[in-house]
């Protein structure tokens, strides 16, 4: 079969946590990265430390992705639990790569081109044992053109600070596959088109994307608890701020940390929390409070599967409820949500502009896929970002902190700023600051909490439309969070049979932007709103909030949508 170069390319290694799966999946990704092809990675693994089935999946193309793809071409397995999970995917034409001989002999499916290397063996014989992913590495660099000057280089930079005897036994066990795969016959078709030439990019996780934006945002003060799969935004945090004189504190437990961002932003700072669905919901008093003492504070809801404990390590987009409604009384907040890496960055930034502009607290939504995905983006310049301070008072006059203003926003003072002294406090307050309880003081100061948030509409850029041309579509397919990657694919291929579908992608869940659903409504004959959730829960609030009956379609699995499935039900819809 001649092996023609694929322009788009899906790895998926499988084994036991803690044998080096994820190393491998990362080593690849950086690899192609730099040298010029757009990567996107989905990975997964046992909520135990050590041990269970590991997964990493990289889509390397020479053009733009959006998502980690439909299912693999090449399956790279570590063991035999890795075969057994993947055995229904391995179609006529996928290549298979093994670990021969170990703890399993694999029934290979008709049409399916395998290659047995003696991964285990080899690290043994090489007084490597955990060096067997290196081996399975240079295995496929072979087989499948993964850039191997690239792969060099990011292993020697990996391993350099363990010193130069690991560097070497690594590259050792790496070249070693290499040369087994060299002497078993190619039969399958794929190997990796030629990328576009080295570039200068940053390869980041969703998690660390979060935490560079909000270091350009201006962040001072970060305080979490560590849960999964949100703690790698505090690692990231921890590692960085401190070197621009920062405060990171690991709190005790998610009430305290919110607790102290609070506190740290009464104080005059930037600050901000990342938790996951528990969390959250322990958060949601505090929340309450920070709307009625109107406190610029960012919370990041890294959402996982629920509820309770859930699916700690799995994929869902079910916090949409808890969000915008997570507290008693009228509580407002602002709500956002990413799409991408590169939206992880920027909308940190977003948020903690719509923080302090408008006082409040603003939640930024991502997911368990996104949060360990990664991509590569071009380096960020800070420079290129407008970052907004909180308003602040002038010193003249008698200071109100709570004062009546036309756009509801009333100027803050830092504590012992002269003549600035006012309480914060969750009760209700009249425009100095002091309890009120009268029916007249609260539905005064209610509307000025609320209305305000209004005009948040005005500050996020326009929903984008994505249309391939101006006139009525047969359908129209909204989508939110990392879904959106997923639908921008799916109709890509449906306008390329012929389909005249429409995508519509709001990154602002909360204020809604009803005018903007409801324009998007009237472009479209019909409408389908995906989502990872049983509920259906953005439909829920657009059916609520617009005049728009979108037909909802969920999924709960614990994995995201792959474009197929999409394509699947806007033609079962359109039938």
């Amino acid at each position: 079969m001649p092996q023609l170069p694929k322009n788009d390319l899906i790895i998926r290694i499988g084994g036991e946590g803690g044998e080096g799966v994820i190393s491998v999946g990362d080593f690849i990704t950086q690899a192609c990265a730099h040298a010029g092809l757009d990567v996107y990675t989905f990975k997964t693994f046992p909520a135990e430390i050590k041990g269970g089935y590991a997964m990493y999946q990289v889509r390397a193309a020479t053009e733009r992705l959006y998502n980690q793809g439909d299912t693999f071409d090449v399956l790279c397995a570590f063991n035999g639990e890795a075969y057994n999970m993947n055995r229904a995917s391995l179609k006529p034409g996928t290549a298979f790569v093994y670990d021969s001989p170990s703890d399993f002999t694999p029934d290979i499916p008709e049409g399916v081109f395998a290659y047995p290397i003696p991964m285990t063996q080899t690290a043994k014989e090489m007084n490597n044992v955990r060096a067997k992913n290196m081996v399975a590495m240079g295995a496929m660099s072979i087989l499948f053109n993964i850039p191997v000057e690239s792969l060099r280089e990011v292993i020697a930079a990996k391993f350099t600070r363990k010193g130069e005897a690991v560097v070497k036994g690594n590259l050792a066990a790496f070249e070693r596959g290499r040369e087994l795969a060299s002497a078993l016959k190619k039969a399958d078709p794929w190997t990796l088109g030629t990328p576009k030439g080295k570039q200068d990019v940053i390869v980041m996780s969703g998690n660390n994307a979060i935490g560079l934006g909000a270091l350009i945002a201006g962040l001072e003060f970060f305080s979490a608890y560590p849960i999964t799969p949100a703690t790698e935004v505090a690692i990231y945090v921890a590692k960085h701020l401190p070197k621009r004189g920062g405060t990171l504190i690991q709190a005790e437990d998610e009430i305290a940390s919110i607790s102290q961002v609070l506190g740290a932003s009464y104080a005059g700072k930037k600050a901000m929390t990342s938790t996951s669905g528990p969390g959250l919901a322990l958060m949601g008093e505090m929340l309450g409070m920070a709307f009625m003492s109107e406190l610029p504070c960012v919370v990041v809801d890294v959402q996982r599967g629920g509820p309770s404990t859930g699916l700690p390590t799995k994929h869902e987009q079910s916090d949409l409820f808890m969000a915008i409604h997570g507290g008693h009384g009228d509580s407002g907040r602002i709500v956002l949500s990413v799409e991408s890496i590169h939206d992880c960055i920027d909308l940190t930034v977003v948020a903690f502009n719509l923080a302090e502009k408008y006082q409040c607290p603003v939640l930024l939504l991502s997911d368990g896929s996104l949060a360990f995905s990664t991509q590569n983006v071009p380096y960020p310049n800070p420079d290129n970002y407008h970052v907004v301070n909180r308003k602040r008072w002038d010193g003249k006059g008698e200071y109100r902190r709570y004062a009546h203003t036309e756009d509801g926003i009333s100027p803050m003072t830092d504590p012992g700023t002269p003549g600035g002294m006012h309480i914060a406090t969750g009760l209700e307050h009249n425009e100095a600051g002091l309890p009120n309880y009268s029916s007249a003081n609260h539905e005064a100061m209610q509307a000025k909490r609320l209305n305000k948030l209004k005009n948040a509409v005005n500050d996020v850029a326009p929903t984008e439309v994505d249309a391939a041309d101006a006139g009525i579509a047969d359908l129209g397919v909204i989508a939110w969070g990392s879904t959106i990657g997923v639908v921008r694919e799916a109709l890509q291929r449906l306008r390329a049979d012929g389909y005249k579908v429409n995508g519509f992608y709001p990154k602002l869940l909360n204020p809604l932007p009803s005018q903007q659903f409801e324009d998007f409504g009237k472009s479209c004959k019909r409408l389908l709103l995906p989502e990872v959730n049983f509920q259906g829960q953005l439909a829920h609030f657009v059916r609520a909030e617009t005049s728009l009956r979108p037909e909802s379609y969920t999924i709960c699995g614990g994995m995201p949508f792959t474009p197929e499935m999409i394509v699947n039900k806007v033609k079962e819809v359109l039938a």
